[in-house]
C-alpha cells in the first residue's frame, strides 16, 4: 500500500486522486439508478451516499488521512467520518432538491455541484476534524 501523506499537500494531492474516485462512484451509481433504473433520484443518492461512505471511510482512514499510530481511535474516526458523511449526504441531497426537484433540470446536471462543491466540504472537516492527528 501507497505510505499515508503527512503534509497537508500531500494530503490534497491523495484526495484529489482517492477522494476524486470516491466522488465519481458516487456520481456514476446516482446517474445509474436514477436513469437507466429509473430509480427516484432521492432513493437513488441515497443508495449511492452509502455505497460511496462505506468504501471512502476505508481509503482516506488508510492513506488519504491515514496517521498511523498517531491517529485519533477508529471508532471516533468512524463516528466522526459518518457525521461528515451524513452532511455532505444533506448537502448532495439539496442538490438534487435544487437542480431536478425544484429547477427541473436533468439528473445529469445535479451531479456538477456534488462534484464541484461538495467534495471540498468533507475534504476540510475529514482533515481538521475526522482524521485529526493526536497531539
Amino acid at each position: 500500500m501507497l505510505k499515508a501523506p503527512q503534509s497537508m499537500f500531500g494530503q490534497l494531492i491523495a484526495y484529489v486522486i482517492g477522494g476524486g474516485a470516491m466522488t465519481v462512484f458516487h456520481a456514476a451509481v446516482y446517474w445509474l439508478l436514477a436513469e437507466p433504473a429509473q430509480m427516484e433520484p432521492y432513493l437513488a443518492n441515497s443508495l449511492a451516499a452509502i455505497a460511496a461512505g462505506l468504501a471512502g471511510f476505508t481509503l482516506h482512514s488508510k492513506w488519504t488521512f491515514g496517521h498511523g499510530e498517531r491517529q485519533i481511535g477508529a471508532g471516533t474516526s468512524l463516528l466522526r467520518y459518518a457525521i461528515v458523511s451524513l452532511l455532505c449526504f444533506a448537502l448532495n441531497s439539496f442538490w438534487v432538491w435544487l437542480v431536478v426537484k425544484n429547477m427541473g433540470r436533468s439528473v445529469a446536471e445535479s451531479i456538477i455541484p456534488m462534484i464541484l462543491v461538495t467534495p471540498w466540504l468533507a475534504f476540510a472537516l475529514n482533515r481538521f476534524w475526522t482524521f485529526k492527528p493526536k497531539g
